[in-house]
């Protein structure tokens, strides 16, 4: 099958990946390809060309004269950008093809308002709970598209879908070989966002004497200068960006890895990617989490954020650290491995393709 996949146009899908929405793309997109289907991949300039036969660079945003520059209601050079990345994608593939199916892994509306006059199945892979425009872009798309929900919690969440949306959880590369050994500190990984809630890791890390070892990129400059920075210390370590592989050695010998989000996680990858480690997760209870860590992967935690939810989740720890490690990890393989999830996408697509 031949397959173009339109990728986020806010950051290059490279290693290390940004977040689970580039990580999901660029591993799907390689899978797909080691399973013989011919992938072109529209992408931000720098993205790793060993995650399709083909990589198609988004156009930059072009330069604006001295008077559009200096209209008082110019938008914002990011929005514009979009704009410029998925109308040069759609008109591509509105005017060459070449292609049995495009798999719409973006946020945005231009390819689902698009695909009205695109003679091409597609696919939209739905990463967060609703947005505005995305749902203005589902009300002008071909009504013939397929969306795929990564949980069941985001699928029910876009009720304005002519149909409702194929459940395909994200999947993860499981390692193989038995699980880390575990250590005697805790691990939080993600991008430093207040929304992710890191700060709430190193309260209860501090609660419990324990050590916090923190892996992320810093995406929240002003967050990470006024709340993270000035934590700092020999007890809670900042990392940094770390590579897929660095961040296996970290689960393999962590304790417990702590999910904090303060919103409502359409899926949790890093709660999977530490599971099928064999690291068990404790996670406030928002989202999809709660389908993620499952009956065995681990401890879920009431999420109001209240006096006592530090408490809540230290406690919640104390019960992780009782889990047999093995069969954290054999309950994850089970559910999350990438294996099962790209089987799932080739069957969605081959139906896609063929009922057209």
């Amino acid at each position: 099958m031949r397959i173009a996949v339109l990728a986020t146009s806010r950051n290059p899908l490279r290693q290390p990946w940004l977040g689970g929405q580039e990580s999901h793309t660029g591993l799907l997109a390689q899978a797909l390809r080691a399973r013989g289907h011919h992938v072109t991949l529209h992408a931000r300039p720098g993205s790793d060309p060993a995650l399709a036969d083909e990589i198609v660079p988004y156009p930059d945003l072009p330069p604006l004269s001295v008077a559009a520059a200096a209209d008082p209601d110019v938008p914002p050079p990011a929005m514009m950008r979009d704009h410029a990345a998925f109308t040069s994608a759609m008109s591509l593939l509105l005017r060459d093809g070449g292609v049995d199916l495009v798999h719409n892994q973006s946020l945005h509306h231009l390819p689902l308002a698009m695909s009205a006059v695109l003679d091409l199945p597609l696919v939209t892979t739905l990463h967060t709970p609703p947005l505005p425009m995305m749902e203005m872009g589902v009300a002008l798309a071909d009504p013939r598209n397929r969306y795929v929900g990564v949980s069941q919690t985001t699928a029910r969440a876009w009720t304005t879908l002519p149909q409702p949306a194929t459940v395909i959880r994200n999947g993860v590369p499981t390692g193989g070989g038995p699980p880390g050994p575990g250590g005697d500190h805790l691990l939080w990984v993600g991008r430093i966002t207040a929304e992710k809630g890191v700060d709430i890791a190193i309260a209860v890390a501090r609660a419990m004497g324990c050590r916090l070892r923190i892996a992320g990129p810093v995406y929240d400059p002003e967050y990470f200068e006024s709340v993270i920075a000035p934590v700092l210390g020999p007890d809670v370590e900042l990392l940094g960006h770390l590579s897929s592989e660095e961040l296996v050695h970290e689960r393999d010998h962590s304790a417990v890895s702590l999910v904090t989000s303060r919103w409502e996680e359409p899926f949790g990858l890093v709660a999977a990617e530490s599971m099928v480690r064999g690291t068990p997760v404790v996670a406030l209870d928002r989202g999809g989490l709660r389908e993620v860590v499952g009956p065995r992967g681990g401890v879920l935690v009431p999420g109001q954020e209240d006096d006592g939810l530090v408490g809540r989740v230290v406690e919640g720890v104390r019960a992780a650290l009782r889990l047999d490690r093995q069969d954290v990890a054999d309950w994850a393989r089970s559910t999350h491995d990438i294996e099962l999830m790209v089987d799932r996408y080739e069957q969605l697509f081959e139906d896609v393709v063929r009922s057209r």
